[in-house]
């Protein structure tokens, strides 16, 4: 991965305003494509009827990008002919897209038993013993495929493909020469020689004239016409600019080419084109609202240009040509980071201070360069223009949180949920404001809201049970506290307190909940283990009690009470009992007597396992010690008689 990083980063320098989530997926995707790919093998479709539609059918699903479907009809295949290789073979390449690696390696497996001259069989084994991290039996499965054949190109690039992920540079490029050696027109091993030249040298000029050579051969050969793009865009942007229209034409939804291709246009001023391609992006890689953070981060940004572009669509096309013109430049130019450009051309309008879109891409140019006064004067303008944009109400709002101007905060989320009540993030926002200006209840409410769809989210977990502690719901606070790891707000006295509370009016249901909650988060709470032992021993549920009595006793406080850590190792003398240690049992029993002499339990059940061993004058002892301590069950021994017992 190294490797590929430091392409990357030379790759980046090409373009200031490139955007390095795209280019980094789609320099991946080149890197390590092949190890998701399968090799496709020839068929003898000369079987059964039936076997071989269902072996068509899985082999259609792997191509229609379907692996669960391919899965699930080779498996049926399998079923009926299990010395079928081919359905092997294909059942692994439907594993790796669903990234079971391991089932992949024993199909693979099975299909070199069954065919141990399959060249392919081999390769694949390759990629996926290379995935789980067994190098050396990668490398001795290239070995095998190479010895099959000599002449065939998969296994070198393969190979080059691993030394390379390995930050081994000069056998990556041998082994892609080797497999140019034995298939010239082997294209991708020739574009991967042109990145290794140009980061080992920095000249594009090698870079480019190995790319040419590979386009000499096939034209719209899609890496080639990347990189060259790239490595063109400085010195020749309108061949730059060629290569990938060439390549949009081979790979519609490719979004790396179409970014690449506007940032182009926009810089040879050609907006109109531009805008269009930045559509392009942000409609096919637009990321849920419901991701935003309001921190500035990467996808907040990418969210705000997504909206801002879905504005411009909805607003542009009404204005005059040239305001609209102007408009669609300034977004382009916020696209790539230009804002005193974009903030330029707004005012270059016809109406820059009443038309809204005008009013709202200033506020966004502003905000992305770092003016939030500014940003927040406009949005609060766009807004009285047109009432009807999201996505500055969301904004105004997260600037009057910022300024605590709470209320104004909840008005401007109120309204972003009248605009589009899906957006469950809001929900998170304005609760913060509600807890700000002590409306608990309310707050509570919306954190709730926003849990139904992320209920893993700690930090919002955190925030009710703050709020859950101040408007007097103590118990739900603390269980709030343990599942977002918050233990500076534990008191661990009015837990237990309110614990027995919930159980004194019988609510055993509520009382585990919040056990379980607590003992998860803070496996040194001796107390509510003892709590919860007590529940589950009354329950007869051991298989919990199994699991957990080891945890419970290793990480007991040192200042637990006594008798709480003696109850504890009472519960473990059991489970020991139970699974026939008798001799472990007994000495834990004893411990736990020594801790707390009046341990009623303890006594009743070392006298239970002394009378299962024959020992009955032990028995008697502990069972009538038991007794005395009040324990109903030893009295029922003691009355039906210790020698039948």
């Amino acid at each position: 991965m190294k490797y590929w990083f430091g392409v990357l980063l030379s790759l980046t320098a090409f373009s200031s305003h490139a955007q390095h989530e795209l280019l980094s997926s789609a320099l991946q995707d080149f890197a390590y494509g092949r190890f998701y790919k399968h090799e496709p093998v020839a068929i003898v479709w000369n079987m059964e009827g039936v076997l071989q539609a269902d072996l068509n059918d899985g082999i259609n699903y792997l191509l229609e990008d379907r692996p669960d479907l391919a899965e699930a009809s080779l498996t049926t295949v399998l079923k009926k002919d299990s010395l079928l290789w081919q359905a092997y073979y294909y059942r692994a390449a439907a594993r790796v897209k669903l990234n079971d690696h391991y089932d992949a390696l024993f199909d693979l497996n099975r299909t070199v038993k069954l065919n141990p001259d399959l060249y392919e069989g081999y390769i694949e084994q390759a990629k996926v013993l290379f995935l789980i991290g067994q190098l050396s039996e990668s490398e001795r499965a290239i070995k095998k495929a190479i010895q099959i054949d000599k002449k065939r190109p998969v296994a070198y690039y393969l190979r080059g493909d691993i030394a390379l992920v390995q930050n081994q540079p000069i056998l990556a490029s041998k082994s892609f020469r080797n497999c140019l050696a034995v298939d010239s027109l082997f294209h991708e091993a020739r574009v991967k020689l042109a990145l290794m030249d140009f980061l080992s040298s920095k000249d594009e000029t090698k870079a480019i004239n190995h790319l040419s050579q590979v386009l000499a051969y096939d034209s719209m050969q899609p890496s080639a016409l990347l990189f060259r793009s790239i490595f063109s865009s400085q010195r020749n942007q309108m061949q730059s600019v060629q290569d990938l229209s060439n390549l949009i034409r081979v790979s519609p939804g490719d979004m790396m080419a179409r970014f690449l291709r506007g940032e182009l246009l926009a810089q040879l001023q050609e907006y109109d084109r531009a805008f269009s391609d930045f559509r392009h992006v942000i409609q096919s890689t637009a990321a849920d609202d419901n991701y935003y953070q309001g921190k500035q981060t990467w996808i907040d940004k990418k969210i705000d240009l997504q909206n801002v572009g879905a504005y411009v669509i909805r607003r542009v096309y009404g204005l005059p040509d040239e305001d609209a013109t102007k408009l669609r430049r300034a977004y382009c130019q916020i696209i790539l980071r230009e804002f005193d450009k974009s903030i330029s051309a707004i005012d270059e309008t016809s109406n820059p201070q009443n038309e809204p879109l005008a009013v709202y891409l200033k506020a966004v140019a502003h905000e992305h360069k770092g003016e939030h006064v500014k940003a927040l004067q406009l949005y609060d303008r766009a807004i009285s223009l047109d009432d009807e944009i999201f996505d500055a109400y969301k904004k105004r709002g997260i600037y009057r949180q910022e300024m605590k101007e709470w209320e104004g905060s909840i008005k401007d989320f109120n309204a972003v949920l009248r605009l589009d009540p899906e957006t469950f993030f809001t929900y998170r926002l304005r609760g913060v404001s509600y807890y700000y200006v002590s409306q608990f209840k309310e707050a509570i409410s919306d954190y709730n809201t926003y849990l139904k769809y992320d209920s893993t989210n700690k930090e919002i977990i955190g925030y009710r049970g703050v709020a859950y502690l101040q408007d007097g719901q103590r118990l739900n606070a603390y269980v709030d506290f343990a599942r977002s790891n918050n233990k500076n707000g534990f008191d661990l006295k009015d837990m237990i307190y309110l614990t027995d509370s919930v159980m004194a009016i019988g609510d055993t249901v509520t009382a585990l909940n919040a056990l379980n909650h607590f003992t998860t988060a803070a496996p040194y709470f001796t107390e509510a283990f003892v709590k919860k032992f007590k529940i589950y021993l009354a329950m007869n549920e051991w298989e919990i009690i199994r699991n957990e009595i080891g945890i419970a006793v290793r990480n007991s406080r040192i200042d637990a009470p006594n008798d709480q850590y003696a109850f504890l190792l009472t519960i473990q003398a059991m489970v020991y009992a139970k699974n026939r240690h008798e001799l472990d049992a007994i000495k834990i029993f004893t411990e736990a007597i020594k801790l707390d002499k009046r341990n009623a339990l303890a006594y009743l059940e070392r006298g239970k396992l002394w009378l299962s061993q024959g020992k009955v004058s032990k028995a008697k002892i502990d069972i009538q010690q038991a007794s005395m301590l009040g324990n109903k069950q030893a009295d029922d021994i003691l009355s039906s008689g210790l020698d039948r017992k």
